[in-house]
Formats: C-alpha cells, sequence, structure tokens
C-alpha cells in the first residue's frame, strides 16, 4: 500500500504543469533532444550515484525514472524538464546533491519581475512575515497566497532543496531562505500576490527580494553564533557553552586546523581545571565542513573509541561519462587517483574502501566526562551531521533541539562531481561515495531519519516575534534547576 501511494504522489508530482510566467523565458528544445538528456541523466547517477539505492528500491528508482520520462512532450521547455529532474534528485534523498538552470537562463529569471516580496519564516508549523513590511507585520501567519493554502503551498516546494532520506524538517531552511524563488519555479511569476483572501501584495525581482531577506527580522537570532568557533563559561552555574557553527576549519595540513586543534585542547584544558560540571555544545547552524575536524571535536567528547564509518564505497575508480563531466581535468585526475588509492576493495560491483583509511580514533585524554548538551537543529548537515550522530549514538548527552537534515545512520558524501546535460544545458553535482556511520542503531530512530533529539523543542511563534532562544533558554534553565537541588541536597 505504501509503494502505491509513494507512486501516486510521485505521478502528481510529475504532472502539476508549470504555471505562467516561465515560458517566455524557458526556451523548448523538443522532444528528442530532453529524452536524449533524460536518459543521459538517468544513465549518470546509475554509474556514478552510490547512494541511489540507499533509501529506495531499485524498482522504486526505476517508477520514479519510468513516470518523469513520460511526461517530457513536444512542449517540455527547460523549466519544465528541470522540475522533472529535481522531482528525482530530491526523490533519492542526499543534501550533498544539487542540480541547476543554466546560466544564461537563470540570470534571466532572477532579474524578471514576479516573486513574492517578503521573506517569510516556518515557525511551529506556520509560514510567518519575516519583516515587518508596509501591508503585514512581523509575524503575522499566511494561511493562503493567490487563493492556494499555504498546506499545500509548502509540500510542493519540498522538492527544491535536498535533505538526507525521508528528512523533511530540513527543507524548511531552504524555503526560509528561497521561498520566493521556489514558489516562482512552482507557481510561475504574478504581477501580485494576493495573501489571505484580503492583502495584496505587489511583486519584484529577486534582487530586490534578497535585499529584504538581508533586512529580515529574525536576522540577529540567525546570525547569533557568527561564523567563528567561541568558548565561554557560565561560572554562575559551574557550565560552559562550546559553541561550532561550521567544520570548515580546513584539513589536517591547514593553519586554520592547527588554529582550532589549539582552540580545542585549551577550551577542555580549561574544564578540566575549573571542574566545570556542564557542557553545552552548540552546532546549530552548522552545515558542516571538512575532515578531521568533525572527528577531532569527538574526541573530547567520547567514551569509546571510534571511526569515521562502518563502511564506505563507490561506483567507479574512473569518472564515467567524462565528456559530460565539468570538472576541472585536474580534479578529475585527482579524483580518480584517489578512489584508486583509497577505495581499492572490490566486491560485489563497487569500491569499497581501504580499513587504513579509516582508523580508529582515541578519546581524548581531557575528554570531557561531565553532563553533556548538544544542541541541534535542522541546518545540521554532513560532517556536522556526523558529529551529533556520534554523539547520540554513545549516549552520554541530551540531544536537544530539533531534527537534523544530516542522516543519523549514514549519507553520501565526501568526493563530489558536476556534469552538464549537453541539449538542456542544465547542470547537476553528486557526492560519490556512500558512508554507512560508525553508529548504534537506535530503535527510536528509523532508518533515513535525521539525528532525532532525546528533547524535542521548537521555537513558537511568539519566540520567532520575540528573538528568543528557546532551546538555549531551555538548558540554562535545566542546569541552573539541578544545580540548586544539588546545592540544597547538600553537593557541589
Amino acid at each position: 500500500m505504501k509503494t502505491i501511494i509513494s507512486c501516486l504522489l510521485i505521478l502528481l508530482l510529475f504532472c502539476m504543469p508549470l504555471q505562467r510566467g516561465l515560458a517566455q523565458h524557458c526556451p523548448t528544445p523538443g522532444k528528442a533532444k530532453l529524452l536524449a538528456d533524460f536518459d543521459l541523466y538517468r544513465s549518470i547517477l546509475e554509474k556514478t550515484h552510490a547512494g541511489l539505492y540507499k533509501y529506495h528500491s531499485k524498482e522504486q528508482i526505476d517508477s520514479i525514472f519510468t513516470a518523469g520520462r513520460k511526461q517530457i512532450t513536444a512542449i517540455t521547455d527547460v523549466c519544465g524538464f528541470y522540475r522533472q529532474l529535481t522531482t528525482i534528485m530530491s526523490y533519492i534523498g542526499s543534501l550533498h546533491d544539487d542540480i541547476f538552470l543554466p546560466d544564461k537562463l537563470k540570470k534571466q529569471l532572477f532579474a524578471a519581475k514576479g516573486y513574492f516580496p517578503y521573506p517569510v519564516k516556518l515557525a511551529d508549523g506556520k509560514l510567518l512575515v519575516n519583516i515587518d513590511g508596509q501591508k503585514m507585520a512581523v509575524g503575522t501567519e499566511i494561511h493562503s497566497i493567490n487563493g492556494v493554502p499555504v498546506q499545500q503551498i509548502i509540500p510542493g516546494l519540498y522538492k527544491y532543496y535536498t535533505t538526507d532520506g525521508f528528512n523533511i524538517s530540513g527543507k524548511s531552511e531552504g524555503i526560509n531562505a528561497w521561498f520566493p524563488w521556489f514558489y516562482f519555479l512552482e507557481y510561475g511569476a504574478a504581477g501580485s500576490f494576493r495573501v489571505n483572501d484580503s492583502i495584496t501584495l505587489p511583486a519584484v525581482s529577486l534582487p530586490a527580494y534578497v535585499a529584504q531577506y538581508k533586512k529580515r527580522h529574525s536576522l540577529a537570532l540567525d546570525t547569533a553564533m557568527g561564523d567563528n568557533y567561541t568558548f565561554r563559561l557560565i561560572d554562575s552555574s559551574r557550565a560552559a557553552i562550546l559553541t561550532v557553527p561550521t567544520f570548515a576549519l580546513g584539513n589536517a595540513e591547514s593553519a586554520k586546523h592547527a588554529a582550532y586543534k589549539q582552540f580545542l585542547h585549551s577550551s577542555f584544558n580549561t574544564l578540566k581545571a575549573k571542574n566545570i560540571r556542564h557542557l553545552i555544545v552548540d552546532i546549530r547552524g552548522n552545515g558542516g565542513g571538512t575532515d578531521p575536524n568533525d572527528l577531532l571535536t569527538f574526541s573530547y567528547l567520547a567514551y569509546q573509541p571510534f571511526k569515521e564509518n562502518a563502511s564506505a564505497f563507490t561506483l567507479f575508480q574512473r569518472v564515467p561519462y567524462r565528456q559530460y563531466c565539468t570538472d576541472d581535468t585536474a580534479d578529475v585526475r585527482d579524483l580518480e587517483e584517489n578512489l584508486l588509492d583509497e577505495h581499492n576493495r572490490f566486491r560485489e560491483g563497487k569500491y569499497y574502501q581501504n580499513p587504513d583509511y579509516c582508523r580508529f580514533w582515541q578519546p581524548d585524554s581531557l575528554a570531557f566526562r561531565g553532563n553533556l548538551y548538544l544542541l541541534v537543529d535542522p541546518a545540521v548537515a554532513s560532517a556536522a551531521s556526523l558529529f551529533a550522530s556520534m554523539v547520540r549514538s554513545e549516549g552520554h548527552a541530551r540531544v536537544i533541539g530539533s531534527e537534523t537534515m544530516g542522516g543519523y545512520y549514514g549519507h553520501t558524501g565526501h568526493n563530489s562531481l558536476s556534469y552538464r546535460l549537453p541539449q538542456s544545458g542544465i547542470t547537476f553535482s553528486i557526492s560519490v561515495v556512500d558512508l554507512e556511520q560508525y553508529v548504534q542503531p537506535k530503535k527510536e530512530i528509523p532508518y533515513g531519519a535525521g539525528i532525532l533529539p532525546d528533547k524535542i523543542i521548537h521555537n513558537s511563534r511568539t519566540d520567532f516575534i520575540n528573538n528568543h532562544d528557546a532551546v538555549m533558554d531551555s538548558v540554562l534553565l535545566f542546569i541552573r534547576a539541578e544545580r540548586s537541588g544539588m546545592q540544597a541536597a547538600g553537593g557541589r
């Protein structure tokens, strides 16, 4: 039954026609040319995408390709074709995958007037205005746009933002930032927008929207963590907060990594010297980065030896369809050399990672042994979700916040490739190494889910309007209450 429902949803997605306003910009190459591009797209994914069947059976993946191909007609334009390819890519379920309209076409569409004018924010299950506009106050709930209920609009935009597995919460990150663009792709341009059947907003160009987005109401809270890692003590609670907004801190040989390594050593040395009993590790907004920054950080929290993954494989050692690959020749050569060296254990049609490239790490001598709290949100992805999954797996921390877009059990990542489809000009990029992470199965976390917190806390509409960090405040209140209880009982 679930398979039948899934196929029906796929067909509905493909059958929804692209609305007015795009046809004047989008060329129509012709059915034969688009079919050739579609078949090439499928072949490239089948030969390069190690995670193609990670969350769906081959039968299910074949069915979505078949459904998409049937929708290509003589009047299908590049924008409609893009929608079909995007639907497939989103269905596969790898947040590292992305797909792009041709640069010239995208530039024309960006300059066109016909976009929703206000930044929005999904909060507490509601779509809220994220700026104090002239006609709508910040925090106003949007119920409908041009007669279409928001409950219908939002799910239709999910395909434009990839997440791992079956994750939905992470798609809010893309919608919060690019709602006008996604809406434009789905419904076409509009001269104006009738909101809640009572308010009319004028359409704008995308650059005009971006200017508004830079002044959005939630900007202060969105950027509160900044771009740099920080460490601070809360002496009154014998607690500390370690904030790591990114793991894009260079590889093992870089100066940035060396500085981060020294920062961690100093921070955890302070924790030990001052006998700090509560540590909050805040990785909200962390979209990942480079090895070994995630593993190094976890070594200061781990109780047991650990490694990056239980297994990793790719489908090739020599890049298939190289004539359509847009990466630099030197980069392709480096990738092939890396795969020949690192993924040289061939079995059952896959090239598995040489164990020498995935050795065990040991917990650091300064590893924290007090009460640990990990803060996560839907933006946590890639290396950050790998880090969060290891923390969640060991079970010594309270994980608090919202489900991450990065998968708990694994992801398709590491090396990437980019291709261009010659007839449509559409380009896409994918990661080509599939990893099963070194984590313990959790009955409360189904396969295909992100890291599910022990305690789920969502910012409410009131929190959004007040720019209130409900997640951090709840943890601090818990620590203070626990500290007060211990003091009342005569403890330290």
